[in-house]
């Protein structure tokens, strides 16, 4: 029997008010472990930078990280995916009230450079889907953001989808995959929500073939009500 994380599994700090509940939730599918750490790893260097302890924001991990966060495409590609939806991210200390309600992390807890076998197969995994569910027990997010095209589907499996509403409640709107006019290549945005809960599935920010940011400017309206819902009620909030 699969045991259930006790760890959050978190990319940024968390604030009280903020993101530790009905915040945003910015979800992958696994930790990165690029191919360059892994031949440093190898070689025997030295391990990069790293404070456990500093206090960061998704929009800042440079106190946790260094100078080298700001060259992960991963995140720097969200970084412009949130200022065409009209919320720009402050990337100076730690922000404001806007920054604070943003969390990342991965729907597996695992890491590597690529999810090796079927991410199909890799997502429904008990353990995985636990760790998952554990995350969204514990935080009970307002939106995610799923980056990458899968994990919306195996949500929708019948056991996983139903203690996915045993926590954010009962189905609102079922799931509807959208495309829009495009001269490039054009992919399926899913949208589906919750009574606590909404729910937005984008292609991977830095693994998707053709993907325009101009093609994601398209869904800014729909995606940027969403963030606006959840940066009013938290504005207040110093």
């Amino acid at each position: 029997m699969a045991t259930v994380t006790k760890e959050l599994n978190l990319a940024n700090s968390l604030f009280l008010g903020l993101n530790d509940k009905r915040g945003i939730l910015i979800c992958g599918y696994e930790w990165g472990f690029s191919l360059d750490d892994q031949r440093l790893f190898a070689e025997g260097n030295p391990a990069p930078f790293f404070d456990p302890d500093a206090e960061t924001t998704f929009s800042n991990k440079t106190p946790a990280h260094g100078s080298r966060a700001l060259a992960w495409r991963y995140d720097n590609r969200i970084h412009r995916w949130f200022e065409l939806w009209g919320h720009p991210l402050d990337r100076e200390g730690l922000g404001g009230p806007f920054e604070k309600c943003i969390v990342q992390t991965n729907w597996c807890n695992t890491n590597g450079h690529h999810i090796e076998g079927s991410f199909n197969s890799k997502l429904s995994d008990p353990a995985q889907v636990d760790n998952f569910l554990f995350l969204v027990s514990e935080l009970d997010p307002a939106v995610i953001l799923f980056m990458g095209s899968v994990m919306i589907d195996v949500l929708q499996k019948s056991s996983i989808l139903a203690r996915f509403s045993a926590i954010v409640g009962a189905e609102t709107n079922p799931l509807r995959k959208v495309q829009k006019e495009f001269s490039g290549r054009r992919f399926r945005i899913g949208f589906q929500s919750f009574q606590r809960c909404s729910i937005v599935s984008l292609p991977h920010p830095s693994s998707s073939r053709g993907l325009s940011d101009s093609y994601i400017a398209l869904f800014g309206n729909e995606i940027g009500n969403l963030i606006s819902s959840v940066r009013c009620t938290k504005s207040a909030i110093a």
